[in-house]
C-alpha cells in the first residue's frame, strides 16, 4: 500500500468510526424475524463457540481461540457453552427483539421455559438460572475479516425476583455488529433436535449457508468442538446427526466422499 493509499484507509477508517458512533448514539433494534424463526449471527454458527458437547463435558477456558470459518475470529474467556446455551441465548434475544438494545428487558422464568419448549419444573428453573449466569460470566471476543467486532460478555447484566421468578435483563448495545450477516434459523426444526447437539450445531453451521460447498469432515469436527478425538468415531456420529436433519426434512440428501461431507438442502 503506497503512501496515498494508505491516507485514504485512513481518512475512511476515520469515517466509518464517526458513522458508527453516531449509530449507537440513537436507538438500536435487532432485526425483526418472525417469531417462527431466531436471528442468530453467523459468527455463533460457523464457530465452535457453541459447541456440540453434552454438559457433563464443559471445561473452563481462558482467552482461547476457537475453530472457526476462514475470516471469522472467535476468543473466548469462561465456562465452556454448548447448543443448550445457544437455544437459551437465542430464546432471551427473541424475546428481547422488539425493545432498543440496551433496555432492561423484564421476562418471568415461566416464559422463558415456554418459549424453549421446557417445562417449569424447580429443575428446569435451577438449569435456567445457571444458563443465564454461564452468558453473562463469558467474555466472548469476535473478529471479522480481521476488524474487531464485538467483545463482552453475551448477556451484560440482570436482576433475579427470587420470590416471583421474574428476570430482568440487559443485552449489549454492540450486539448489532454482529447482526450485519446473520441467519434466522427455523426453530421449529431446531425443537426438534433438542438432546442432539451435533444435530444442532449442524442444523445451524448449514442454515447460515444458502448452498453449502463441501466440507472436510476434520473442519466439521472442529467447530463442533467435539471431544471424540478420533476422527472414524466422529465420523460415524456425524452420518447419524446428518440424517436427523433429513429426517426433519432440512436436507435433501447427504453424502460422505473422500473425508468431505456433501449436503443438499431442501
Amino acid at each position: 500500500m503506497n503512501v496515498l493509499e494508505h491516507s485514504l484507509q485512513k481518512k475512511l477508517d476515520r469515517i466509518q468510526k464517526k458513522v458508527e458512533e453516531q449509530s449507537l448514539s440513537k436507538e438500536i433494534k435487532l432485526p425483526n424475524w418472525p417469531d417462527a424463526k431466531r436471528g442468530t449471527p453467523n459468527s455463533f454458527l460457523r464457530s465452535a463457540l457453541f459447541s456440540a458437547i453434552q454438559s457433563k463435558d464443559r471445561v473452563f477456558l481462558k482467552g482461547v481461540v476457537l475453530a472457526s470459518q476462514q475470516g471469522i475470529t472467535v476468543r473466548f474467556t469462561g465456562e465452556q457453552l454448548n447448543q443448550e446455551d445457544l437455544t437459551l441465548w437465542e430464546t432471551l434475544v427473541h424475546l428481547a427483539k422488539n425493545e432498543p438494545l440496551g433496555n432492561v428487558c423484564e421476562f418471568t422464568a415461566y416464559d422463558i421455559l415456554k418459549t424453549m419448549g421446557l417445562g417449569d419444573g424447580g429443575i428446569d428453573r435451577e438449569r435456567l438460572h445457571k444458563g443465564i449466569i454461564r452468558l453473562t460470566a463469558c467474555a466472548v471476543e469476535v473478529s471479522i475479516n480481521g476488524s474487531r467486532a464485538y467483545f463482552s460478555s453475551l448477556i451484560d447484566s440482570g436482576v433475579k425476583d427470587e420470590i416471583t421468578g421474574h428476570y430482568t435483563i440487559q443485552l449489549n448495545r454492540q450486539l448489532i455488529r454482529l447482526y450485519n450477516q446473520n441467519t434466522w434459523l427455523d426453530w421449529e426444526q431446531r425443537a426438534k433436535l433438542r438432546r442432539k447437539p451435533l444435530a444442532q450445531a449442524l442444523h445451524g453451521y448449514y442454515s447460515s449457508h444458502k448452498n453449502p460447498h463441501p466440507v472436510k469432515i476434520e473442519t466439521l469436527h472442529q467447530f463442533s468442538g467435539s471431544k471424540n478425538k478420533k476422527n472414524f468415531a466422529f465420523k460415524q456420529k456425524l452420518s447419524i446427526a446428518l440424517d436427523e436433519l433429513v429426517k426433519i426434512e432440512f436436507l435433501e440428501s447427504f453424502s460422505i466422499e473422500n473425508d468431505r461431507v456433501i449436503v443438499k438442502r431442501k
